[in-house]
C-alpha cells in the first residue's frame, strides 16, 4: 500500500511539471533564455528542481528556481522568483 502511494505523490509532483513544460517551451518568443532542470525518482520517492530566466514578449526580465520532492513521509515544495 505504501508504494501505491509512493507512485501516486510522484505523479501528482510530475504530470504538472510535465503539463508546465510544454507552455513553457510554446511560449518562447526567440528571446534570450536559461533553462536548467533536473528530476530524479526512486523506490523512495521523486525530485524536481529548475532554473529559468529570461525575458518576456514586452521585454522584462524574470528569474524563477523551484524544488519539489515527495517521499513515503509526504512532499515538499519550495519557490522563489523575481520579474522587473
Amino acid at each position: 500500500m505504501r508504494s501505491i502511494a509512493k507512485y501516486v505523490a510522484v505523479g501528482a509532483l510530475v504530470t504538472p511539471l510535465v503539463i508546465g513544460s510544454a507552455g513553457f517551451a510554446s511560449a518562447d518568443d526567440g528571446g534570450p533564455a536559461y533553462k536548467k532542470s533536473q528530476n530524479s525518482a526512486n523506490v523512495g520517492g521523486g525530485t524536481r528542481s529548475e532554473t529559468v530566466s529570461g525575458f518576456t514578449p514586452d521585454g522584462k526580465a524574470y528569474f524563477l528556481t523551484s524544488t519539489k520532492k515527495a517521499g513515503p513521509t509526504g512532499a515538499t515544495g519550495s519557490c522563489t522568483g523575481s520579474h522587473s
